[in-house]
């Protein structure tokens, strides 16, 4: 009898255990493939970002969830962390252990708000109009801008529930001013967005300004529409990067942290066939207000397809062309950051998503 009692408690037990993981999900990506472009050596780099992430929920009753999201990217071919987004330069953060989401909400059917380091509005929604997501040698010049940021630590953020496919989101963001600090760069950060995605329409607005950086900000706009097997996307996007001058971040490295005003302008295709997409994008972008005499524009074009081996395991090629008014210019737009006018890319590569 007391063995039956034993097994019983066990079974219940581990039964229990299942109950609590079944709210719990493990997630992730790994690409990686060989890239050549003018200016550099053949190396390896990634499509879409390498990343595991655990995210997970907890019923309270009532509609309410407790939610969390723990994300950390890396490079899959040498296994190194990334490099840290401007947001977090400019607190002068060069490494994070969970690069990615790090957050901990709450859920319900008001809406969602997290709390910790979550992704940045203004990438998220604007990242989906580009057929390359902002990836490859075939990316949308605005993954080049210098407000870039794709998450943002010591932030709050609210997302609506949406109604008939509209919704909004805003952050706030905590700067690090002390009072014995005598940097005037320090400041809040705060975002917003607004979009709508129902049916064959997306379209959408957003805005940021980044915590600690002299108040610089980022906005931009767009939409798609799909039609059969084919769907057509335009953005636009404007930054004013201020002067970092009085800030630690600028004496470490002035030139990362000088003052540029960015537009950038994108238009791009993404049509099915057969097990696969063909992608298109040309893009132009802008550079004014920075090193004197060196400010200009760029534009690229960019041609690939992604072939389907299955719902999770993908090959890809991608070819890119970019031409900028100078080489500094292009130092900023090219996808490998050499100091050229003109850059041709080729990269092939696999991603497995999990």
């Amino acid at each position: 009898m007391k063995k039956k009692i034993l097994v019983l408690a066990v079974l219940g037990a581990a039964a229990g255990m299942a109950q609590a993981q079944s709210n719990v999900q493990i997630y992730g990506t790994v690409d990686t493939g060989y890239i050549k472009e003018s200016g550099s050596d053949v190396r390896m780099g990634e499509n879409a970002t390498n990343l595991i992430g655990f995210r997970g929920y907890e019923d309270l009753g009532g509609g309410l969830k407790a939610t969390f999201e723990l994300e950390k990217q890396f490079n899959l071919q040498d296994g190194t962390t990334m490099d840290t987004f401007m947001g977090d330069k400019l607190r002068g953060q060069e490494s994070a252990d969970w690069l990615g989401a790090a957050n901990i909400g709450l859920e319900g059917n008001w809406g969602k708000v997290r709390f910790g380091r979550v992704q940045e509005i203004s990438f998220e929604y604007f990242s989906s109009l580009d057929p390359f997501e902002q990836g490859t040698t075939g990316s949308s010049l605005a993954l080049y801008n210098m407000t870039h940021s794709e998450q943002l630590a010591n932030t709050a953020r609210y997302d609506s529930p949406e109604w008939n496919g509209l919704g909004f989101s805003a952050n706030v963001s905590l700067g690090q001013d002390r009072r014995d600090n005598s940097d005037d760069n320090k400041n809040i950060g705060f975002g917003g967005g607004i979009h709508y995605d129902n049916g064959p329409l997306v379209l959408m607005a957003n805005y940021n300004r980044l915590a600690d950086s002299n108040e610089s900000w980022v906005w931009n706009i767009g939409g798609g529409y799909e039609f059969g097997p084919a769907r057509v996307t335009v953005g636009y996007q404007s930054s004013k990067f201020k002067d970092q001058k009085n800030s630690e971040v600028y004496l470490a490295n002035p030139d990362d942290f000088q003052k540029m005003d960015q537009e950038e302008w994108m238009i791009g295709l993404t049509y099915d066939i057969g097990p696969g997409q063909l992608k298109l994008a040309y893009n132009r972008a802008s550079i004014d207000n920075w090193k004197e005499g060196k400010d200009g524009d760029t534009d690229k074009f960019a041609l690939g397809y992604t072939y389907e081996l299955s719902k999770r395991t993908a090959i890809y090629g991608v070819v890119s062309y970019t031409d900028s008014d100078n080489g500094l210019v292009g130092s900023v737009y090219n996808n490998n950051g050499a100091e050229r006018s003109e850059v041709y890319g080729i990269q092939v590569g696999m991603t497995h998503n999990f």
